[in-house]
């Protein structure tokens, strides 16, 4: 499809219709589809002989995250300092769309150093992060930035000669803004640069609809550090491929659209894993990609499409944040478990259209789906904290506490259960994130059978009752005054105290982890030195 510069509200609209007819025209047989667009790129990595030679050899082999994602060598981003100069990253670029990303993985424990010095290197003015720390019960990527406020609070990183230091946050409903303060040691040089943290993203699939995520595009569109005038934006989920991708072709879409007025999404797609292998790793991601676009011809133009977008909370002076380890807290009483080794099958499952169809009204008008998960988190950890504490905890009432309503389903993700992780074709995890939080095997990973029914469906409630079995007030502030909800009220604190102190033990193995893997190199660099001595 040639694209010729035009311009107007007019093209657009034609632009909106096309994808819209391709997006129905595949429908019956879109996994179809998917595979062949991979298989496009594919054979155009072989015939161009993309090679992955330094993510290869073994001295960089532990580097990686994942041993089947690996950069191409011909994009790959090459540190300049130090005595490693390989990190698991590619410069992603699309030239008539003047856009250009670095997508790389999560950082692991070993290369959150590489990690912030590819980002002062590159210039980058902000770090894109689409994905939680746990999901699905393992790491999917090492806390890699100060969680407290504070010069002396600040992330020291000696080898590379950086400090890293956190100087505000805004949270949303779906994501946190967070500001730092990246010095270099050697020029005492500081920049600032953005953190957009989409916090909202579901563990085993996609977002419930694009508008959530439209709105996390508008604001980082608006922060110009997409601009071409600054470095390239980091970009990273876990394996830096599936959610990554789809922000990237999502956003290059929409530029050429109103750059042209019109565009081959599948084309532009190819273009893209021309840079980094794998990008939209789903069937069910690249249909979210096509359903973002098309909403978002029309939403990204309406001058009251970010009106209601405000900060839930702001937070310039406090030295320690409720987002901390995991940020937010994973949405199911099973995440807080130690995790399962990985198992393989990547078994792609396309249901987002069922869920759009059929999920989204079940919450309610008033709350969308990836906003409950962080309301609930944020209103009972910060409302009932400051507010409920205080008050003593009634008589028990005489109907018995009912186990349907107890504090799991404060934590429950319903629309979790039936998708794939982008990461499930990816599982052979480092042995980095295998210990020692991996230590411990849960009895099971499925959900509580008192979640649902026989059916596993759970039968449709008004919005004013959700709420309540959510613990949310009807009325912010407004506390319930019946003994039964002053029990349940007093439970959830209980119970999210217990959360706070397995996170806390999580941060505390993370910390023995890190310690133990430098005294380890200590130790291996000593036994190199005795046996060169020797020789």
């Amino acid at each position: 499809m040639s694209e010729q510069k035009t311009s107007g509200s007019g093209s657009a609209a034609t632009a909106r219709l096309q994808i819209e007819a391709e997006y129905k025209d595949k429908g019956p047989q879109w996994h179809r589809f998917y595979k062949e667009i991979c298989e496009t790129c594919d054979r155009e990595a072989k015939e161009k002989q993309f090679s992955t030679s330094e993510s290869e050899r073994h001295t960089n082999r532990g580097l990686n995250r994942y041993r089947d994602v690996n950069p191409y060598d011909h994009s790959r981003i090459v540190l300049k300092r130090g005595s490693v100069d390989y990190i698991n990253a590619n410069l992603v670029q699309l030239e008539r769309a003047e856009r250009q990303y670095i997508l790389t993985q999560g950082p692991l424990v070993d290369t959150v150093g590489h990690f912030w010095l590819m980002v002062w290197e590159q210039k980058s003015r902000a770090i894109l992060m689409l994905n939680k720390l746990m999901e699905k019960k393992q790491i999917k990527c090492h806390l890699y930035w100060p969680n407290e406020m504070g010069a002396d609070k600040a992330l020291k990183l000696p080898h590379v000669k950086l400090t890293v230091e956190l100087v505000r946050l805004e949270t949303y409903q779906n994501f946190v803004r967070r500001w730092f303060k990246l010095t270099d040691l050697e020029t005492q040089q500081s920049r600032e640069v953005m953190q957009f943290h989409y916090t909202t993203w579901p563990d085993f699939g996609i977002p419930s609809s694009p508008n959530a995520f439209l709105k996390f595009l508008q604001q980082v569109r608006d922060s110009g550090c997409l601009s071409r005038d600054v470095g390239p934006a980091v970009v990273h989920c876990s394996a830096g491929i599936g959610r990554s991708g789809t922000f990237c072709l999502v956003d290059c879409c929409l530029v050429l659209i109103d750059k042209y007025g019109e565009c081959n999404v599948s084309k532009v797609l190819c273009e893209l894993r021309s840079y980094r292998m794998g990008l939209i790793q789903t069937a069910d991601q690249l249909d979210f990609s096509y359903q973002a676009i098309i909403e978002g011809i029309k939403k990204l133009h309406d001058p009251t499409f970010l009106d209601a977008e405000e900060p839930i909370i702001s937070n310039d002076t406090e030295t320690h944040t409720l987002d901390e380890l995991p940020p937010p807290l994973p949405p199911r009483v099973q995440s807080l478990n130690l995790p399962l080794a990985p198992n393989s099958g990547g078994i792609l499952s396309l249901n987002m259209r069922a869920a759009q169809a059929n999920g989204a009204e079940s919450i309610g008008k008033e709350l969308s789906k990836d906003a409950l998960n962080n309301f609930i988190n944020q209103h009972d950890m910060i409302h009932d904290a400051e507010v409920a504490d205080s008050r003593p905890l009634p008589p028990l009432p005489v109907r018995a506490f009912n186990e349907s309503d107890s504090e799991e389903d404060y934590l429950l993700d319903d629309d979790d259960e039936d998708d794939t992780d982008e990461d499930e074709e990816y599982e052979t995890i480092n042995e980095h994130d295998a210990d020692p939080v991996n230590g411990h095997v849960p009895a099971t990973t499925q959900p509580h059978a008192d979640d649902v029914n026989a059916n596993n469906e759970k039968p449709a409630v008004p919005v004013d009752e959700q709420h309540k079995a959510n613990g949310i007030d009807p009325i912010p502030g407004q506390l319930p005054a019946s003994p039964e909800n002053e029990l349940k009220r007093r439970k959830r604190n209980e119970y999210q105290a217990s959360l706070e102190q397995k996170v806390n033990d999580i941060k505390r193995k993370q910390r023995e982890n890190e310690d133990n893997q430098l005294a380890a190199k200590k130790r291996r660099r000593e036994n190199r030195h005795k046996k060169s001595k020797t020789k």
